[in-house]
């Protein structure tokens, strides 16, 4: 879920940084993995770190499986946790340090330093030292089915995430909004 989830959540972040994108188009990126979450009955089966483990069998998008609506996507929930993560780090540390920081740890303490990946406890590790505090509140919707508390993170950076009623659909639909 790392590097799959996480890659794509920098996919957004990378294009809006460079100019390529605006804000508008950044949120609806966010939305679009939101609501995807949002409605998969997927998310009160499997955690993100089980569609990340079991890719193989249920596939990167968790449709392989024969039991519908007992997997997710780490390609959609990924991406929203590691905004969630993003914004706790900002927030921890008065917007100091950011999942920017985790990374470039990771790189070159692990890859240049060490010469080998991570294991998930050191990423949630590297995390919470970039943080300088616990962020276990957030690695529970990586390794739970816990439902994602978009608002509070959100409400960090000014934002919040608004349910919209589209009539012809059945599906819940969330927009983000600033405060």
């Amino acid at each position: 879920w790392v590097s799959e989830g996480l890659s794509v959540y920098y996919e957004y972040m990378i294009a809006k940084r460079a100019g390529l994108s605006n804000e508008q188009t950044l949120f609806k990126n966010f939305e679009k993995n939101i609501n995807a979450v949002e409605n998969n009955p997927g998310r009160l089966h499997q955690s993100l770190a089980q569609a990340s483990y079991e890719t193989w069998g249920d596939g990167p998008f968790g449709t392989q499986r024969k039991e519908a609506g007992n997997t997710i996507s780490y390609y959609d929930k990924g991406p929203a946790v590691g905004l969630i993560l993003d914004l706790a780090i900002r927030h921890e540390t008065q917007n100091r340090k950011s999942l920017d920081d985790v990374m470039r740890f990771l790189y070159r303490h692990y890859y240049k330093k060490l010469q080998r990946g991570f294991t998930d406890a050191e990423f949630q590790q590297a995390c919470e030292t970039v943080a300088g505090a616990s962020l276990s509140s957030v690695f529970e919707y990586v390794y739970t089915t816990k439902e994602l508390d978009y608002n509070t993170y959100l409400s960090y950076a000014g934002l919040k995430l608004e349910p919209v009623t589209v009539p012809e659909k059945a599906n819940k639909q969330f927009t983000i909004q600033r405060l």
